[in-house]
């Protein structure tokens, strides 16, 4: 009988701990402690806002067995946070104020490369709202674009967009091509002006971006401002134009700005491409008025200029 009752207790004593030891586990895990660190890594990942980490800190924060295994996460978001404050202050923004932004004024902000990586980091998923994308006058060059649109390229969309200026920031062929596959990757149903102006695109970077510019439904600004473009590069543009190519174009700036090295020039044989599109129908929205504006500057001769004019009136009549 002594020897039943030890066995009792000690078989009572085991169930206890194996009940203390279940509580503490419920207590270190909670609702997460079947998955994996893989799994847990998932939705924090879902949840890591680099302008706004709190939610994710807070997860991991909920149940003692979630810091060790998710403390790398929590680090990546760490750093990528670090990143996210100092572009805000570049900005002149705060992180919160970013994440509902409609406008990201970029404007002559001395943004770098490394600040293009950081906001290529946040534009597929922590930029909802973003209309207009000013980064203009930076000199960043091709390998700012090149990061900026590794970013843009991962989005499936952005629904919002509306404008997308680069201009003045040393862009050239391989920027182009970068910015190009990114407009082909991605939808932007809204998107309405692309500002170019002031990058030595020259006419093998208009040929890279004239495809995807044409398919952009809702593009109806353009701006190639002293890109070094010559005749060929109207070609790109203009030329073969199919019936949903550039259909909403109204404003087509293909200034020279003279004196400066990255003059457009454009002679008689560009603007007779571009009769011969607007003959066949193509840019059938362009502006009649003032197209000696859109075309100043360029060694075309008056008379080829004054050819441009009569077909978009003889197309409005």
């Amino acid at each position: 009988m002594h020897e039943f009752g030890v066995v009792m207790a000690v078989t009572r004593a085991t169930r206890s701990a194996s009940r203390k030891a279940r509580r503490s586990e419920a207590v270190a895990t909670g609702p997460f402690g079947t998955l994996s660190h893989d799994e847990l890594g998932v939705i924090v990942d879902g949840l890591a806002d680099p302008l706004q980490p709190v939610v994710a800190v807070a997860l991991s924060s909920t149940c003692l067995g979630l810091r060790a295994p998710l403390l790398a996460a929590l680090e990546v978001l760490k750093e990528r946070h670090a990143r996210a404050v100092a572009l805000c202050r570049r900005l002149g923004m705060r992180c919160a104020n970013l994440r509902v932004a409609k406008k990201l004024d970029g404007y002559k902000k001395d943004l770098t490369a490394d600040d293009m990586a950081t906001l290529s980091m946040l534009l597929p998923k922590w930029l909802p709202r973003l209309q207009q994308l000013d980064l203009g006058a930076n000199r960043f060059g091709d390998a700012g674009v090149q990061v900026l649109c590794e970013g843009l390229g991962l989005c499936a969309a952005l629904p919002s967009l509306i404008i997308i200026d680069l201009s003045n920031n040393n862009i050239r062929l391989a920027g182009a091509e970068a910015f190009a596959a990114a407009l082909r990757r991605v939808a932007l149903p809204k998107l309405a002006g692309v500002n170019l102006i002031g990058n030595p695109l020259g006419n093998q970077g208009v040929a890279a971006l004239a495809a995807p510019l044409h398919q952009l439904p809702a593009l109806q600004i353009l701006y190639l401002t002293a890109c070094a473009i010559g005749n060929e590069g109207v070609a790109s543009l203009v030329a073969n134009l199919g019936k949903n190519d550039f259909k909403e174009l109204v404003w087509l700036c293909l200034q020279a700005v003279q004196g400066r090295i990255l003059a457009n020039k454009i002679t008689d044989l560009g603007l007779a491409t571009m009769v011969t599109a607007l003959d066949a129908g193509g840019l059938p929205k362009l502006r009649v008025d003032h197209p000696e504006t859109f075309l100043h500057g360029n060694p075309a001769s008056d008379s080829a200029v004054k050819a441009v004019i009569a077909a978009l009136a003889k197309r409005s009549q």
